[in-house]
């Protein structure tokens, strides 16, 4: 069986300067004007690898429609064709364990943009933003019942902070639609099932991803592991509608690059096992 590469992400060791938590980030998202947190965890780096990757990579997500409040409304509807379609059951959202999970999908960027409506504060540029050609609905009822109701919330929304920062939420609040909403969440999904097929061997490879991702980021520390590593690559492949993956560590000079194929920790970090 002849595999090909379709997919890679490359992150990055780094400290957020905001939190001073030690993770990692995409190299392209640390330096530019709205710097993603550091992330460590299964589920944050499945989200950053298989949903949120199209950051000033895919077209559609360059200048200024990169690293704003859309990219991220992309990233989940990709997130709800993995969980919902493809049937991804560990990769949680909800923090609470008491909100539907679809309703934490879309209150996820709706508190976002509701925040910059009612108080002026813009974090991910000063309007929503979206660069995704019109998408015909998917066939989801659930990811389009969301995007509705994300919509019709909007309305509602009203100034509720300091005279200063009025005009500001009044631009932002015009820079919502229901296309730009609606767009960027049904392109997410579709470029989700695009490169992640609808199979069993697909499932089951993205559930022991973050199984294994949760495992060893317990295991290891991201503060210890910068001193040896500049980061991570993860590439994919694919074979017809089948894809595998492989994760390596990043050298920063003095050892070699290492794929990670099983459970390590950071006192072993020159004793990996790997696979040349």
């Amino acid at each position: 069986m002849s595999f090909r590469k379709i997919h890679s992400v490359d992150l990055r060791f780094f400290c957020d300067d905001a939190s001073g938590e030690y993770g990692l980030a995409h190299s392209n998202a640390i330096y530019c004007n709205t710097p993603f947190n550091a992330f460590w965890g299964g589920a944050q780096i499945f989200h950053d690898v298989f949903e949120h990757w199209h950051e000033e990579k895919s077209k559609y997500f360059r200048g200024q429609y990169a690293f704003n409040v859309g990219g991220e409304m992309a990233a989940m509807g990709a997130m709800w064709y993995y969980y919902e379609t493809l049937g991804v059951y560990n990769r949680p959202l909800s923090n609470n364990g008491y909100t539907p999970f679809e309703e934490s999908m879309r209150t996820t960027t709706e508190d976002m943009i509701e925040e910059s409506v009612e108080y002026g504060y813009t974090y991910f540029g000063s309007a929503l933003e979206s660069g995704v050609p019109t998408q015909k609905p998917v066939n989801n009822g659930t990811l389009e019942y969301q995007i509705n109701t994300m919509f019709e919330n909007s309305k509602g929304w009203t100034f509720k902070g300091d005279s200063d920062d009025k005009e500001r939420a009044k631009e932002y609040k015009k820079s919502i639609s229901f296309r730009k909403i609606a767009d960027l969440h049904r392109w997410g999904y579709r470029a989700a099932e695009k490169l992640i097929p609808d199979t069993q061997n697909n499932l089951n490879a993205l559930v022991e991803f973050i199984e294994f991702f949760d495992v060893w980021c317990k295991n290891n520390s991201a503060e210890e592991l910068r001193y040896y590593y500049s980061g991570m690559r993860v590439d994919v492949f694919k074979s017809g509608k089948d894809i595998k993956y492989k994760c390596t560590l990043i050298s920063s000079g003095e050892h070699k690059d290492v794929k990670l194929t099983g459970t390590y920790t950071v006192e072993d970090h020159l004793y990996f096992e790997y696979n040349d």
